[in-house]
Order: structure tokens, then sequence, then C-alpha cells
């Protein structure tokens, strides 16, 4: 093999290598990823001599290298022929050229690192044909080849190291950029996005200007019992230390965006004590609360992940973790309390599962498959229910509305699932179907689910902290002849054909169909994995009370429950919905439930509930008719003119456009979205205009001046940073 030892700035000097230079740091990066991008050695025999097609005729290389790596005790490796790296220096012992034997190379050298009880001990052999170098040129070689490692680790003592872009595969950044983060911070690892972490992000991004984030999620805990701060403190720390990426900062600025695990993971810690006398004590909380959340959207500069602990009175304590959707998932959070809890006590706790290993598993994923599984069982559909007005950004205020279906009711859906093989998931999928159909008039209807993401294939994945879901369509058709089982078994056949392909991004299932939007309501069935009655620790401390905040950015979302009342909690935004709507949504909801449940066998259009003059969907409050959505087009589709831009900042924003859709030009009146973009490639596009004009823009910029004259103008008022 022949490496480059030029080094990206040119060649190296001696004098800089044994001084440990930070130029001899940019070299060994190279040298590394030149090595890492050699193919398996073992098959190079072959090719080169038992494989005539393959022309690697040559002379082999006059010097050889092999590293055997660290053995255990030095018994393992026993030689006279060897040099020591040790502190007492080196010597050479024996007559390495009188072995009589065939050398492969001019000069060789095996190396190891043998484990000693004073340390390591890094050991060499020379071995050299005595016709083409003598004794004191082999001494000379090795003790310069001493002297660079010498050199090597005084790079290594003064800080320099640092990840080079093999380290972070599946992630892809440059060396430039890697150095470039590491300038900011200490970094232990680069990870690529995950589908729902990519349009969490662009979410944070609109909410940057446009006010409250609803993906800022906190869980309030009310303590009653003597606690110890700083035991609690460090169990938390042990938790994040066990998932740092808890604590990643997400960057954009880069062609994909990226998350930066930093190398000393902490959560922000704040411990308050209020002194109130039990006046104003929940306003102050909440004021502590509004401002935890705010932190959390900070998601370039601030971990997404921080804890509260609250002094109320003595012995009464509120405990409140905050974090951004974007790093942890509800299956999680359970998770991650009984790992803070059990710190607390002093447990020990297993190995943690590496989110980087599904992380790998995602890269890994057959795209092509999955889309086309997407596109199969999407065929045809072409009548979103969009029940919110279109390019909403700004959310109104989201309230919450809680029920309970009865048991008599909740036994029934059970026995129901189990009856036609499926999952009370499945069953609550098929009634909330019904009642858009039922509502709408729509034969053919989607809406979003939340998938857990949890493969089988990932180990440790069912204990894994993160963020691992995903939100995916589900697909109802109905025809006037079926039944209960024939819209359960439709819904059970499209799930297993989705299966294995839920982490397909929902911006790419879009894409597929040539929609812009699926849907924008939401059904979710969370039966999270939980160990009741977890409790902080002994010595009287208790959980007494607790409160959570969770909120989607769609209008509508039921989330479902498992217990002896199916527990439903409908979470709505009060500019497209109000309460009277949502109660007679709901009451609709459950007479589905109770007359599938009923009647599985007639048909669903003979159903009681599809009868009579209830209000259908679009006469509700802010609620939009169901509207078509066609496939974008491309920008020189439409038929209308090109116009050219005419300023220097319209000619760079028309030629960023152009590169992030992959289309040779984009007219100055032509809209960013209506030319193929979506809120990616919007983070893409906003990423690449302030490194190029150094300015500080949001999505939500690009959204409300969208074509290239109409975002020019904007730029033109922005000052630069």
């Amino acid at each position: 093999m022949a490496l480059n030892f030029g080094g990206p700035g040119g060649g190296l000097r001696w004098t800089q290598v044994v001084a440990g230079d930070a130029a001899l740091g940019a070299v060994i990066k190279d040298a590394k990823e030149q090595l890492r991008a050699l193919p398996d050695g073992l098959t190079y025999g072959l090719l080169r001599y038992l494989n005539s097609d393959v022309d690697l005729a040559g002379s082999d290389p006059v010097i050889g290298f092999n590293y055997l790596g660290r053995l255990g005790s030095p018994a393992a490796y026993a030689s006279g022929d060897v040099w020591r790296f040790s502190q007492a220096g080196f010597s050479l012992t024996g007559a390495a050229g009188s072995m009589p034997i065939a050398l492969a190379h001019s000069v060789e050298l095996n190396a190891v690192t043998i484990d000693t009880d004073t340390g390591p001990h890094l050991n060499a052999t020379w071995t050299w044909a005595p016709s083409a170098l003598d004794r004191t040129a082999v001494t000379r070689i090795s003790r310069l080849w001493f002297d660079a490692l010498a050199g090597i680790c005084a790079h290594v003592r003064r800080g320099g190291g640092g990840l080079t872009p093999s380290d972070i595969a599946p992630a892809r950044l440059s060396q430039r950029q890697l150095d470039e983060l590491h300038a900011q911070f200490p970094v232990a690892d680069v990870l690529q996005l995950t589908p729902l972490q990519q349009g969490l992000l662009y979410h944070a991004g609109v909410a940057k200007s446009s006010g409250d984030d609803v993906y800022a999620v906190q869980l309030d805990l009310a303590l009653s019992g003597p606690l110890e701060v700083n035991q609690l403190r460090e169990a938390v720390q042990t938790v994040v230390s066990r998932h740092p990426h808890l604590t990643a900062r997400f960057c954009h600025q880069f062609e994909q965006p990226v998350q930066v695990i930093p190398a000393d993971p902490v959560a922000p810690w704040r411990y308050i004590e209020l002194h109130t006398d039990g006046v104003g004590v929940e306003a102050e909380i909440e004021k502590i609360c509004a401002a935890e959340r705010a932190a959390v959207c900070d998601l370039e500069n601030q971990p997404a992940f921080r804890v509260a602990l609250i002094r109320v009175a003595d012995n009464t304590h509120r405990f409140v973790l905050t974090n951004h959707h974007i790093v942890l998932d509800g299956w999680s959070m359970p998770i991650l309390m009984q790992e803070i809890f059990a710190g607390y006590q002093g447990i020990r706790l297993p190995a943690a599962s590496p989110y980087r290993s599904f992380m790998a598993w995602l890269a890994e994923r057959d795209h092509h498959a999955a889309h086309a599984a997407w596109r199969e069982v999407l065929a045809g559909f072409d009548t979103p229910i969009l029940v919110g007005p279109p390019q909403k950004l700004r959310f109104g205020e989201r309230s919450v509305a809680s029920y309970r279906i009865p048991a008599k009711t909740t036994r029934a859906l059970t026995k129901l699932a189990r009856s036609h093989h499926t999952t009370v998931n499945v069953v609550l999928q098929g009634a909330w179907a019904l009642l858009l159909s039922s509502l709408t008039g729509q034969p053919d209807v989607a809406f979003g689910t939340v998938v857990s993401g949890r493969s089988p294939e990932v180990d440790g994945a069912d204990s894994m902290v993160g963020l691992l879901i995903n939100t995916v369509p589900v697909r109802a058709t109905f025809t006037p002849d079926m039944t209960t089982a024939g819209l359960l078994d439709q819904l059970q056949s499209a799930h297993n054909d989705t299966l294995e392909h839920q982490h397909v991004a929902l911006s790419d299932i879009h894409r597929i169909t040539g929609q812009d939007r699926l849907f924008d309501t939401v059904f979710v069935y969370e039966n999270y994995p939980t160990e009741a009655g977890t409790q902080p620790g002994g010595d009287g401390l208790a959980i007494t009370g607790f409160s959570s905040r969770d909120y989607y950015h769609y209008p509508i979302s039921v989330q479902a429950g498992p217990g002896r009342e199916l527990e439903l909690r409908v979470q709505y935004d009060t500019d497209v919905f109000d309460a009277e709507s949502i109660e007679a949504l709901m009451e609709r909801f459950r007479k589905v439930l109770v007359e599938m449940t009923a009647h599985p066998g007639r048909r669903l259009s003979s159903l009681d509930f599809m009868k009579g003059s209830e209000p259908r969907l679009g006469s509700w409050a802010l609620a939009a008719e169901p509207t078509v959505s066609q496939p974008v087009s491309s920008p020189d589709s439409s038929g209308d003119a090109y116009g050219p831009p005419a300023t220097l900042i319209e000619q760079i924003v028309a030629s960023i456009y152009a590169e992030v859709l992959g289309v040779d030009r984009v007219g100055v009146e032509e809209s960013f979205f209506d030319s193929g973009g979506d809120s990616i490639s919007a983070m893409r596009a906003i990423a690449a205009i302030n490194a190029a004009l150094d300015v500080e823009l949001t999505v939500l910029t690009l959204f409300e001046s969208p074509s290239v004259r109409s975002l020019a103008q904007q730029l033109e008022n922005t000052p630069a940073q």
C-alpha cells in the first residue's frame, strides 16, 4: 500500500514531527483516513497471485509493517530480537540479519503492546536483509521511528487528536467541518439525525421566531420526604453520562444536519428554594418551568435536556425534568426515571445500550424497498383530510381534554382484537378511520400514528434511551359492504406490509405520493413498558403527584392508553377546534367503539352512528374542507416566463434554491415550495443562505417569503452578523 504523508497543508518538516507540532495532527488524521479506506487486506494475496484478470503486477514494497495489537502478558510475545520502547531506553539484541529465512521485504517491523506490572510496553522486532541494510542503518531507522512516536505522544499530551470522518460514519462531515466543531467544544461523537429528528429540528426553527415550541416536553414530579439533593444530582449526572446524546447540540449549517455529542456531557441543573410561605407557590413554579422549557429549545447552543429541583418546604420538593422531544421519546421516559431513581438508591446499572447502534441500523436500511412498500400501500390516495388551514406555521394555544371509555367497552375492544388476531391498537385505528370517514363522507382516509421504532434487530432497543419513534400514515379504504372484520384485516395487512419500513421519513412518503400533506390528525396508542409503583427510594421519600406537558403540532391528536378503562387524551389547537367540538367528536368516537364491538359482522354502513344528521367535519370551528394536493411541478413546467435574477442577492438566492432543489435554474418569482421544496430542504436552503451572506434567518422567513425576489428583499433589510 502507498500513503501520501504530504498532509492537507503540504510537506511536513521533521522538526515539526519530533516537536509534536499541530501540523503533525493533520497528517496523522489524513493517514488514518487513507488506511481506513483500504479494502479488506485478506483478499489482496488472492487477487495479486491467483487472479490473472486483476492487474496488480509490480514489485513488492521494500518495507513491511505489522502491528499485532495489545497482549495481556509478556509471555504471550517472547522474542530476544526486539526493540523496547520504555523508560530504560532502547537496545538491539541478537543478530536479526542472521535468521535463515526468506524475507518478504528488505526491512520489516513487527510491533506489539504488552501489558506488564509496570504498565504497557511497546515492543518492536526489526527484520532486515543484510544485503540491503546494515545494523547501523536499521538502528538509525528504528530510533527515528521512536522519535516520531515520541512526537505523536507530545502532540496528544498538548490536546491533539480528535475525530476524523470515518469515526462518525454514517454521518458525513469533512475533516475541516469536524475541526470547526471541535474548536467550539470537545466532541465525543457526531450522529446523523433520525427522520423524525429532522422534522422536529425544522419545527424548532419555526418556533424560534414564532413563539413557544410545542415540542418542549416537561415532567413535574412532586416529592415528599427527606431528600439528599447532592445524591439526586449525582444520579442525574450518572444517567446523562450513560446517555450522552441527551446533551447533544444540533447543527444545521452543513449540507445535512447533525447532532454533536459533547465529550463532557453535563445536564444543566438548577436548585431553587422558594420562600413564599405557600402564597403564590404554583405561580413561581410555573415561571421556573417556563424558563426551563425555553432553555431546551436553543438546540444549537444548549443541551436539550435539563433538570430543576425546587424546594417548596421542608421535605417537599418538585423535581422538574425538561427536554426537547428531539432527544427523548415517550417510551424512553419511564426507563430514564427508573435509572435516575436506581442511581439515587445506589443500585448499580447494567451497561447502557448505545444510541449509535440504532443510528447505524437506520443507515443500513434498504430505502429502495421501503419506498416501494409505502408507494404500494398509498397507491391511488389523492384526497387528504386536512382539518387545519394550509401552511399554518404559528400554532394557537394548545388545550387538552381527557376521557375514559367504560370498562365494559374496553373489555369488548380487547375481545374483538383477540378474535380477529390483531391488537387493540389496530382496532382503535380502525375506529378513528371510520370516524373520519363518517364525518367527511370520504371513503378513503388517512391519519398519522406514532411507531416505537424499536426493531428487534437492534440489540437492547427495548431499554434504549433516546428518540427512536417515527410518525407514519395509516390508510383505510371503505366499501359499501365492508364489515368491522374486513376493516381490521385491511389495516393489519397494511401494517404487516410496512412493518419493516416504519423508519422512512414522512417527508419522503410525501414525495413518493406526490402530496404536500397526507394528514393533520394523529391517533397514538401508548403502550409503554412501565414498572408500577416505581419510587425514588427508601427513607420515606415518595412521589406524591405528577403532571406532564407533551404536545404535538397537529390541529388534533388523540393519545390512547391501556387500563381497566381505556384512557383518551385529546390535544387540540384552539384556533381550529373549540371545547364543544371536541366533546362532540369524542362522544361520536365512543359510539363508534360501541357499535364496532357489538356488531363486528354487520356492514359498517348500516351501523347506527352512520345515520342521522350529525355535523360533518367541515362545518366544525375553523376546520377546513378536505383538499386534494397535487404533485409538485418543476420550476419551468408551469408555463410562466422565466424571470432572471437582477441583483447580486437575487443571484445568490436563486443559485442556492437551484442547488438545493436539484434543478437547473429558479426564476425570481418562483416559490421555493411550489418548485419542489419541503421542510427538510428549506433548512438546507436557509443554512446555505446564512453561510453565504453572513446572516441569521430562520426557516419561518422562507415560508413567509418563499420566492427568490421576496426573500432577497428581506435580505436587503437584514444586517450582516
